[in-house]
């Protein structure tokens, strides 16, 4: 059944990137909807942990975020994300099977950051019209 009600939060950083985070009401034990206050506090929450993850993508979209970067052109992509979650980790694991691109990625202790850099596979849209 359909909770009723859910919020949506966008914080724009200092940089330019724009973080997200959703939140969908939920029936308690007794079948209680949550209240707006906990709904609002749970989301605000959950962009404050994306925002201390650092980045430039929330986490739930770093996986898109590297499959655009292994089918751009022949050229470096470089991105900063935050803690790689274990979706992004088997995408980037699925992207050197199927793509054959290979991403180098770097840590930095002192932001908790990860750089990853790759060189794109240079796909290219077979079904496009040439004009």
């Amino acid at each position: 059944r359909s909770p009723g009600y859910g919020i949506s939060l966008v914080a724009e950083t200092t940089t330019g990137c724009i973080l997200s985070s959703e939140s969908a009401a939920t029936h308690s034990e007794a079948s209680e909807l949550q209240l707006p206050e906990d709904l609002g506090t749970q989301a605000a929450m959950s962009l404050l942990q994306e925002i201390k993850l650092g980045g430039v993508v929330n986490s739930t979209h770093q996986g898109l975020l590297f499959i655009l970067c292994a089918l751009c052109l022949e050229d470096v992509s470089k991105v900063r994300v935050g803690k790689l979650s274990s979706y992004s980790i088997k995408t980037l694991q699925h992207i050197k099977e199927f793509l054959g691109v290979q991403f180098s990625i770097k840590p930095n202790p002192v932001t908790g950051t990860v750089l990853l850099t790759c060189i794109g596979s240079g796909f290219q849209n077979l079904y496009r019209k040439v004009s």
